[in-house]
This record gives structure tokens, sequence and C-alpha cells, in this order.
């Protein structure tokens, strides 16, 4: 889901949330802008649930600000802070906000596109979790089948029948499937 600087995430959400920021520093504001960042990451990981940040310099004056929390209630804690706010403010006045900024929370990450824009909301859970089903319960069959002869130690077989699902969920069968059905899993009334 797209964001401005101070969009929440649902305080409701249990899964983990990521929240990526685009931020186009300002001519000659360099210094202040990685000075500002390291306020900005420490400030975040101070608070309850967070689990890591990045931040990423794409080219130029373009930087990629990620952040990771154990839920979308402990983003949003952060978000509703005065010091949030405050800092967000700073960030003005030595950057901008990109186009890419959003938050995502669980598997919703699986069902977007770089080259189509981000919808205001994800996917009907119902919707992610059939479409999820539908093309795991094939795959998890047919590496039953292909593994069995084989008789790999319990843990090797765990393993493979679930690195490769998930490898081919995730780079092969998501992104095919995302852009064949993009306008049922997200219906005009959501698009942006």
């Amino acid at each position: 889901m797209i964001i401005s600087a101070v969009a929440r995430p649902e305080p409701t959400t249990a899964l983990p949330a990521k929240i990526v920021m685009e931020r186009r520093v300002h001519p000659g504001a360099e210094r202040g802008f990685k000075e500002w960042t390291a306020r900005f990451v420490d400030s975040a990981s101070r608070f309850t649930g967070h689990e890591g940040a990045s931040v990423l310099s794409a080219h130029g004056n373009l930087y990629f600000i990620l952040l990771r929390f154990a839920s979308g209630a402990d983003l949003s804690r952060w978000q509703e802070s005065a010091e949030y706010a405050e800092l967000m403010g700073e960030a003005e006045r030595v950057s901008q906000t990109g186009e890419a900024s959003q938050v995502q929370s669980g598997f919703e990450t699986w069902f977007t596109l770089p080259d189509l824009p981000a919808p205001h909301a994800p996917p009907a859970k119902w919707k992610m979790a059939m479409l999820t089903w539908m093309c795991l319960l094939p795959m998890v069959i047919a590496l039953s089948y292909l593994l069995a002869p084989l008789a790999l130690p319990f843990l090797v077989n765990v393993a493979l029948s679930t690195a490769i699902p998930v490898s081919m969920l995730t780079w092969v069968i998501m992104p095919r499937l995302t852009r064949l059905l993009y306008g049922w899993l997200y219906p005009v009334s959501h698009a942006r």
C-alpha cells in the first residue's frame, strides 16, 4: 500500500510489517540527510518490535530506507510518537518523499509487481490464501512423489519440500500469477 510520510498500517495487524521509504536528497543537503537517517534509524530501534533497518543508496540523490517491525501495531506505535513526527518534519528540510514509499505486511509482498502501481490496499486475505494454496498444493504433491524414492533423511526431505515451493512461489509463480490475475486481486475500486 502506498503511504505518505505519516500513513500508518492497520494497528491491529499482528503480522510482521515492513516500511520502505524512498527519499530524494535536496542538492547540497547530503550531510544533513545522512545525520537525519542515523537519528531516524536509531529512533526506530528504540521502539518495541523493531527487527532491523537498512539504508540503501540507489543512484545520485536517491535513497531507500527499509525498516522491519514484528507487527503492524509495533510500527504504528513508533509512527504515532512525537519523535517520529519531529523526525519526519526534519526529513522535509533535507529531502523529499519519493514515489516508492510503502508499508507491507504478510503475504502481500508476493502480490506486488515492480512495474505496476501498488494499490492502496493489499488483496483480500482470502484471495491471497486461496491463490497461495492452489499454487502450493500441486508442488507439495509432486515433490512428495519425486522425493519418496530417494529415501532422504527426514530433515533433508522437509528442507527440500519447503525450500523448493517457497522459491518457486517467490521468484517464478507469484509474479506471473499476480500479473495474470491483477484485476481480480486488486479490484478497480482499490487501484491508485
